[in-house]
């Protein structure tokens, strides 16, 4: 992945702030003089991959455009702001006591769904007061499906040492 499309953050909040250096938001003194770069240029899907030690690693989506959007006759269009977590299913569990140790532990209860099969998507965040446009919608599932099937196709496969390097292409 090329380095101009890779950022670290510690938070959304420091994401966000370097997201705005970055799309080269305008410079402002806010309280007590502190400066910092506005959001009005702020654009992008962030894509965090977790529980990466587990079976079936999952990914947090991040939707954003904070720029300025009209549609095709003059009317303003909401900002986008939508969270999609992409999360394992496969494996159904449940918190048991341990005979041994008398701890909680988290318990298998039933078959492993197909690793396709096993992953599912929830969103939230947009709220009324930020509608999205049909094809905005249709975008972020594509994208999410993306994500999804890099999840299936690569990352997996890697981890359980079943993936062909010789099938990457090189740009």
């Amino acid at each position: 992945m090329p380095e101009e499309n890779v950022l670290s953050w510690t938070s959304k909040g420091d994401r966000n702030h370097k997201m705005c250096q970055l799309t080269k938001g305008k410079v402002q003194t806010g309280y007590q003089g502190k400066t910092y770069h506005g959001s009005e240029n702020l654009k992008g899907v962030m894509v965090q991959l977790k529980d990466m030690n587990s079976e079936f690693p999952s990914a947090n989506i991040d939707f954003i455009d904070y720029t300025h959007r009209k549609d095709s006759v003059g009317n303003n269009v909401g900002r986008l702001d939508v969270l999609v977590y992409l999360n394992s299913y496969h494996a159904p569990w449940e918190y048991v006591r341990c005979p041994q140790t008398n701890n909680w532990v988290r318990k298998q209860n039933g078959s492993v769904a197909p690793i396709e099969e096993g992953y599912r998507m929830c969103y939230g965040g947009q709220g009324d007061s930020n509608s999205m446009l049909f094809d905005e919608f249709q975008e972020l599932i594509q994208i999410t499906e993306a994500v999804k099937n890099f999840l299936v196709e690569v990352l997996v496969p890697v981890k359980n040492g079943e993936y062909d390097y010789s099938e990457l292409m090189v740009a």
